[in-house]
């Protein structure tokens, strides 16, 4: 029993003492050197066995977010990605920036091919040998497994990231974004309709606001004030909506939050600042409404009917355009639309009343003009003025026919292009002159038609016209 001991005790000291043998300096060195390259793909493997546990970084999600867009939209390349194999599906997403290590593994394991290659002829029971393959034997395994994590964070962010079921999200975001632009760009449109209220002209000068602020900002600015809520209640709506899309995708999540996010605060600020610009536009009105009262009693008195189509419309065109900016909606610390409206008809019947007293003015005062011309051709002027309001008016009755003053006669030449480049010498030659036909109208007026007859030297015609028409009391047309 003891010698058995004893006999195989000397022959495991005899396998330790073989495999223990030292290497020959070719061998040891090419050990060496096949560690040292060992190490190094060691080092690399770690890096990437990090970068996969950490998954895709944020910009390589948001390409995997517009790659998974650009399959939604391609069905027949979907289904063609799905089927095509690890290696091609990261060939694909290369093509679009998204990073993969699949040529970095393939790299790795022939730098191992090469390890194992570099070391064949080294006897493998030794102990620096065996422990060399050993490593690699480890680093194809870590090569497998960090595939396979890299794999599944690759395939896990493709599906977080895809927004097949929310088809609308990108035009909602649109819709958003835009809405919150419009109340963004009108919040410093009411911080400066705010300001102007001090400005405020002096009693008998118009307030021109849309010379200082454009009345089409004015009008947006007005609208945001009104689809304010609406445009909020709409934009959380959605919100709530893409939750579920949040949760699985942070890039569509920073899309959608990146400005939106301020939109509490916007509207907050768009309530706080609403009243006092809208109290700029009410001033505005009631101003401008008491200069046009005051400018139709001037005008009145002097009996100047351009008044109306010059500064009283104008301003008048001012409280329109504040009514129109105003917001339906009732805003807090601000009149009402109402009283906004109230302001335009109460302008504009003082304007249509102001219109028919100077007209009654100017009727009262209007006189049939003498007969005064004595020129030979007195009656046939007459006769083309008589020809021509019976055609018009068939069956009225000419009352009167006058015919006050003579003449007028242009006679020139001047110098015209006739066409580009092309200059002669054109000359003009013609008179005119302005018969008043006096006829019947309705109630205590009658009308005077005034007739204007131009002969044309040199194109030798006569034009024959109707130019206006004149009320006349009838106490007066005689």
């Amino acid at each position: 029993m003891h010698r058995i001991l004893f006999v195989t005790l000397l022959s495991l000291m005899g396998t330790a003492l073989e495999a223990a043998e030292p290497l020959n300096y070719q061998t040891e060195r090419a050990v060496v050197q096949q560690g040292q390259n060992m190490a190094e793909i060691e080092r690399e493997l770690d890096m990437l066995a990090a970068r996969a546990a950490q998954g895709p970084n944020p910009q390589q999600q948001a390409l995997m977010a517009q790659f998974q867009a650009l399959l939604a939209a391609n069905p027949a390349l979907k289904a063609q990605f799905e089927a095509a194999s690890p290696e091609e599906q990261a060939a694909a997403m290369a093509q679009m920036g998204i990073a993969s290590s699949v040529g970095d593994f393939a790299w790795l394991e022939q730098r191992l091919d090469s390890v194992e290659r570099g070391i064949a002829g080294a006897p493998k029971t030794h102990p620096d040998v065996a422990a060399l393959y050993q490593r690699v034997k480890a680093a194809r395994a870590t090569i497998a497994q960090t595939r396979n994590m890299e794999a599944a964070g690759t395939q896990s962010a493709l599906a977080a990231n895809d927004a097949s079921e929310y088809p609308q999200f990108e035009e909602h975001l649109n819709l958003a974004l835009n809405m919150a632009g419009q109340l963004a760009n009108s919040l410093s449109v009411l911080r400066r309709m705010a300001a102007e209220a001090p400005n405020k002209p002096k009693s008998d000068d118009m307030w021109l606001l849309s010379n200082v602020i454009g009345g089409d900002e004015l009008r947006r600015a007005g609208q945001a004030i009104s689809r304010m809520d609406a445009y909020a209640s709409q934009i959380q709506q959605w919100e709530s909506q893409y939750q579920p899309l949040f949760a699985q995708s942070t890039v569509y999540k920073s899309k959608w939050y990146a400005d939106l996010q301020y939109l509490p605060e916007l509207i907050k600020r768009l309530s706080a600042d609403a009243a006092p610009a809208l109290n700029t536009l009410a001033l505005v009105a009631q101003h401008n409404a008491e200069v046009i009262n005051d400018m139709i009693d001037y005008a009145t008195e002097r009996r100047m009917t351009a008044y109306f189509d010059g500064g009283i419309a104008q301003a008048n065109r001012e409280i329109t355009l504040a009514i129109e900016a105003y917001p339906d909606t009732p805003v807090p610390g601000a009149p009402p639309k109402q009283r906004m409206t109230a302001i335009g008809t109460q302008v504009d019947g003082a304007i249509e009343a102001g219109l028919a007293a100077l007209e009654d003015l100017k009727v009262a005062e209007q006189r049939l003009p003498p007969d005064s011309y004595s020129g030979d051709d007195k009656e046939d002027l007459k006769a083309k003025a008589v020809a021509l309001v019976n055609r018009q008016f068939a069956g009225e009755e000419v009352l009167a026919v006058r015919i006050c003053c003579d003449w007028d006669v242009e006679n020139y030449e001047e110098i015209v292009e006739r066409v580009p480049g092309e200059w002669i010498k054109q000359r003009v030659h013609y008179r005119d002159i302005q018969i008043g036909v006096l006829m019947p109208a309705q109630g205590d007026r009658n009308v005077i038609r005034v007739v204007g007859i131009r002969q044309n030297f040199v194109s030798n015609k006569e034009l024959v016209e109707l130019l206006r028409e004149l009320p006349i009391l009838k106490k007066n047309s005689r």
